[in-house]
């Protein structure tokens, strides 16, 4: 994916395969602090974030972008409680974004890196309806997101999702700056 934020018009739904991870997972365990001094004005370092997004984790729940690359083949990530704990840098969404993420789906959030991906307009953020719907998936499943209808789907099953309110139409905006210039000429 590249480093441009996501397409200035919201999805109706975002197909991919899933990767898994459970609860407290931090912005350290996101992007580890030693890559933390890329520059991310800079496409080509930029991009590096990507090669880095959550290699804390390979040892508890798998690779999530192989070695020498930049890109994952997970597109949607599903987490449980507390994902995205101990920062709200921008560092750790954009990394997701650079892997090729293009949406979270949560038990909950840690509000600063909620703030940090929505309103930078790198992810959309949805959260299960029901707790614990991230142990229902599997790594590696083939999933799809009805934006519309909310809801997850693999082919055995549906999971309902919660209303996201403005943040689908923030990160479709490409962030919160776009979004109240948009709101203002309305």
């Amino acid at each position: 994916m590249p480093s441009d934020p996501l397409p200035t018009h919201s999805p109706t739904s975002i197909r991919g395969r899933i990767y898994c991870v459970g609860d407290g997972i931090g912005a350290d365990d996101i992007l580890a602090p030693e890559y933390l001094s890329f520059d991310l004005s800079d496409p080509t370092e930029r991009r590096w974030l990507g090669a880095y997004a959550l290699a804390r984790l390979a040892d508890s729940f798998g690779t999530f972008v192989p070695v020498g690359e930049f890109h994952s083949t997970y597109s949607i990530l599903a987490a449980g409680r507390d994902f995205g704990h101990g920062s709200a840098r921008e560092h750790s969404a954009i990394a997701l974004q650079e892997a090729g993420v293009r949406c979270v789906v949560a038990d909950h959030y840690c509000p600063g890196f909620l703030r940090s991906a929505v309103n930078g307009g790198w992810l959309h953020c949805l959260r299960f309806a029901t707790s614990a719907g991230e142990r229902r998936l599997a790594t590696g499943m083939s999933v799809e997101i009805d934006m519309d209808a909310l809801t997850l789907r693999t082919p055995e099953q549906r999971i309902e999702l919660a209303p996201p309110g403005v943040m689908r139409e923030i990160v479709a905006a490409g962030g919160l700056a776009a979004f109240l210039k948009t709101a203002r000429g309305r």
